[in-house]
């Protein structure tokens, strides 16, 4: 039979019993939860920290400069080019492996 070890209650937990260092962990009392009510701001900072952050953001999107018509219709086509000659090379890549495949597979 083995012998259990009783510990008597209200005693400091020993941390790595096993290694025969023997450190001794004093325990805390849980700390109170809050609920996540209480962390929310008021509705007059959340309103505060709201225009603010419109304020900013108006002020940012008047730095902003968007492209014309030419440049926007320029940089359209040359996407739609790339689009089509990358969808050729892709398309002529496959139909090569799929004979090489089919070749190999005979």
């Amino acid at each position: 039979m083995k012998k259990q070890k009783i510990k008597p209650k209200g005693t400091p937990k020993e941390v790595n019993a096993g290694t025969g260092r023997g450190q001794v962990v004093k325990l805390r009392p849980a700390k109170p939860k809050t609920s996540w009510r209480a962390k929310l701001p008021s509705p007059g900072q959340w309103l505060g920290t709201a225009r603010q952050f419109v304020v900013e953001a108006w002020q940012e999107l008047k730095k902003v400069t968007f492209p014309t018509r030419r440049e926007t219709l320029g940089t359209t086509g040359v996407v739609l080019f790339l689009v089509a000659v990358i969808s050729i090379f892709l398309g002529l890549v496959d139909f090569g492996l799929s004979r090489l495949v089919s070749y190999v597979m005979h």
